[in-house]
């Protein structure tokens, strides 16, 4: 039982996380294809079919989330090859110490760092556990176990989209006056 309600937050936080993207790149697709072009990973003729395929990429990981069944395993390894992708792309930036915005979630100013590697690799395991998981549909969920799990993997969401921000103000100086 606890697997199913596993697998339930790994397919929620998931369609969360990549609607999130995904509206964020598509109300600034300019905005995307810039900062895939400024990663220098790709030939300039490629940059704008690029930021199109992650954008139908990230969609069909939603709608494979939401549509769950025979279809949700593939839902899974998409995300797990989207993700692997961003890692790489990430770690290559940073290899190559380029300054560059992310917009993972639309359009920032914050520079590419070390904790949107780690907020991908967490996305990965996710996708990795939910993928294990797939087989896992026997018992059944309440409507108020579905509601806290939604609950949990917003929550979870909101702390992995932001995971930058929250790492560098807990690595502030605490002071009580």
């Amino acid at each position: 039982m606890f697997a199913t309600h596993l697998l339930l937050f790994c397919r929620i936080a998931l369609a969360l996380i990549f609607a999130v993207s995904a509206l964020g790149k598509a109300r600034d697709v300019a905005a995307f294809r810039e900062a895939i072009a400024d990663f220098k990973l790709l030939p300039a003729g490629l940059v704008s079919a690029a930021a199109w395929g992650f954008l139908v990429g990230e969609v069909a990981v939603v709608l494979l989330m939401l549509a769950g069944g025979a279809l949700l395993g593939l839902g899974f390894v998409l995300a797990i090859v989207l993700l692997a992708l961003f890692a790489v792309a990430l770690l290559l930036v940073l290899q190559r110490r380029i300054k560059v915005t992310c917009n993972c979630f639309g359009r920032s100013e914050q520079h590419v760092s070390p904790y949107d590697v780690l907020r991908n690799l967490l996305l990965i395991g996710c996708s990795l556990l939910g993928l294990a998981l797939v087989a896992e549909t026997g018992a059944t969920i309440n409507s108020a176990e579905v509601v806290l799990i939604a609950l949990m993997a917003a929550a979870f969401t909101l702390c992995v989209t932001n995971l930058a921000d929250i790492a560098e103000t807990l690595r502030q100086p605490f002071h009580i006056n």
